[in-house]
C-alpha cells in the first residue's frame, strides 16, 4: 500500500510542478518525445551505491491507465529479466545497471508505446538511495490521409457542409480547406472554416460553389491531404421532375383501380343474374355450373325434362 501511494504521490508532482524527478534519490527526465519510427531514451539515474539486494524494475501503464495499474517491463536483481512482448525491443542504456544509471532505450518507438514509465530502484541496505522516477512519453506522428465527406443536399440556396478527418496524428493535426486556383469568386462570409474540427460550411448554394475542394491536414512533422467534387442542382428542376413521375404513378394507380372495381362489379352481377335464373327456373345450382352459359345454352335438354325446349314449325 505504501508502495502505491508513493506512486501516486510521485505523480501528483510531476503533474503540478514539470519537475524532472519524483524522490531525491531517482531522478528522471518527466517528460520524453519520439517520432513514431526512432528510438527514445527514457533517463532514469540514482545515488545510492548497488549492494546485496539492490533491485531496478520498469513499469508501463497506457494512456488512461493509472500509475497503479502499472504493468513490469523489466526487472533486475542481478539478473535481468524482460517481460516478452518487450524484450528486443528495449535495451539498458548501462547494463548491468549497478553504476547510478538506469535508463533504458526503446529501439523503434510505435504509437502504441506511448505512456506512462516508472523506474523504481530498491536498495534494502540503503532506504534513503530508494525510489522511484516517472516518465510520460509522447509518440509523434505525422497526419494519416484523412477523409474527405459531403452531408446535406447540394440544389440551389442550400447549406452543406464538408468535413474531413484524420485517422492518427500526434499533435493533433490542423485542418486547411482550399478550392481550385481558377475557381469562380465566391461570395463574402459564404465559407465558414473551423480547422479544428477539419469542418467547411458552405452556404446558400449556388452555380459558382461546384467544383473540386482540397483539405490539408498538418502538424510539425508533416501533412496529407484529400479532395471531394462539389456540383451543385437547380431544386425547381428536381421538383419538376419529381412531380411528374409522381403524377405519373397516382394516374396508373387510378386506372388499377378503375379496371379492378369494374371487373368485380361485372362478376358479380353475372353472379346475380345466374341466382335469379336458377330461382326462376327451379334448377339444381350443381348442375347450373357445369355450363359456364347455363343448361339452356348446353345444347343437352334432355337432362332437365322442365327445360325441354320445344321447337316450331313456322307458320305457313
Amino acid at each position: 500500500m505504501v508502495h502505491s501511494h508513493a506512486v501516486l504521490v510521485s505523480w501528483i508532482f510531476i503533474l503540478c510542478f514539470g519537475e524532472a524527478w519524483s524522490w531525491e534519490a531517482v531522478v528522471v527526465k518527466s517528460s520524453v518525445f519520439a517520432r513514431s519510427g526512432s528510438s527514445a531514451e527514457l533517463s532514469c539515474s540514482y545515488s545510492t551505491h548497488a549492494s546485496q539486494g539492490f533491485t531496478l524494475e520498469w513499469r508501463y501503464a497506457a494512456p488512461g491507465t493509472s500509475a497503479i495499474q502499472a504493468e513490469r517491463v523489466m526487472y533486475y536483481n542481478g539478473h535481468l529479466y524482460w517481460v516478452n512482448s518487450w524484450e528486443g525491443r528495449v535495451a539498458l542504456v548501462q547494463n548491468p545497471p549497478v553504476s547510478g544509471v538506469a535508463s533504458v532505450k526503446i529501439l523503434s518507438v510505435q504509437p502504441s508505446d506511448a505512456g506512462l514509465y516508472i523506474c523504481d530502484v530498491t536498495n534494502p541496505n540503503d532506504w534513503s538511495g530508494s525510489g522511484q522516477g516517472l516518465i510520460n512519453l509522447t509518440v509523434l506522428v505525422p497526419p494519416s490521409v484523412p477523409v474527405c465527406q459531403l452531408s446535406g443536399s447540394t440544389y440551389v440556396g442550400n447549406d452543406v457542409t464538408l468535413t474531413c478527418v484524420s485517422s492518427q496524428g500526434v499533435p493533433t493535426p490542423i485542418y486547411s480547406w482550399s478550392r481550385e486556383k481558377d475557381a469562380a469568386p465566391l461570395p463574402p462570409h459564404s465559407m465558414v472554416e473551423d480547422q479544428r474540427t477539419g469542418s467547411l460550411m458552405l452556404t446558400n448554394l449556388s452555380a459558382a460553389f461546384a467544383g473540386t475542394y482540397t483539405c490539408r491536414a498538418s502538424n510539425d512533422l508533416g501533412e496529407a491531404a484529400c479532395s471531394i467534387s462539389v456540383k451543385v442542382a437547380h431544386g425547381g428542376t428536381a421538383a419538376v421532375v419529381g412531380g411528374v413521375l409522381m403524377g405519373t404513378f397516382l394516374f396508373a394507380l387510378l386506372i388499377a383501380a378503375v379496371v379492378a372495381y369494374l371487373f368485380c362489379y361485372r362478376k358479380r352481377a353475372r353472379q346475380r343474374t345466374d341466382k335469379n335464373e336458377m330461382r326462376r327456373m327451379n334448377v339444381d345450382p350443381a348442375e347450373w355450373r357445369k355450363s359456364s352459359k347455363g343448361p339452356l345454352l348446353s345444347g343437352d335438354s334432355n337432362e332437365h325434362p322442365s327445360l325441354r325446349v320445344s321447337h316450331f314449325s313456322p307458320l305457313v
